[in-house]
């Protein structure tokens, strides 16, 4: 399977700075870069492939030629041409607040876009720098 390189999105925040920026080393004349989506199948913020033969195509519109051949068969079959995944980077100038989104079955109508969100950075992260630790509920962290 060939790599794709894919565009990346900066998000502008408040409390964003300028690391991604110098670290990706991307000129930009912004200091409030707080996010920079690498990959993301986000309806409206699709991820954009940046070379090759597949150049402009959105990350849906590639999976939908791609397939399972891309995602593979188990995650094609379950999602589509949507991608359950959201990579990023964060720079934040100022400490920021841990945030836990409950999953569909833990809050019922909450309202809102679908989206669920897993530990997979934050317990890595968040255990070493906060001390925290994380119980199972349910089977899950």
């Amino acid at each position: 399977m060939r790599a794709f390189k894919f565009t990346p999105l900066l998000k502008s925040m408040i409390w964003g700075g300028n690391r991604i920026a110098s670290y990706k080393g991307i000129a930009v004349d912004r200091s409030d870069i707080g996010e920079s989506w690498e990959l993301s199948g986000v309806k409206g913020d699709e991820s954009v492939v940046a070379e090759g033969e597949y150049a402009g195509m959105t990350l849906p519109e590639l999976i939908g030629q791609l397939k399972g051949e891309l995602v593979g068969h188990a995650v094609y079959e379950r999602h589509g041409t949507e991608f359950p995944l959201l990579v990023k980077f964060i720079d934040a100038r100022q400490d920021l607040s841990i945030q836990v989104h409950p999953n569909d079955v833990l809050a019922p109508g909450g309202g809102g876009e679908k989206r669920q969100k897993g530990p997979y950075g934050l317990a890595r992260t968040a255990r070493r720098r906060c001390g925290m630790s994380w119980r199972r509920i349910g089977g899950r962290i």
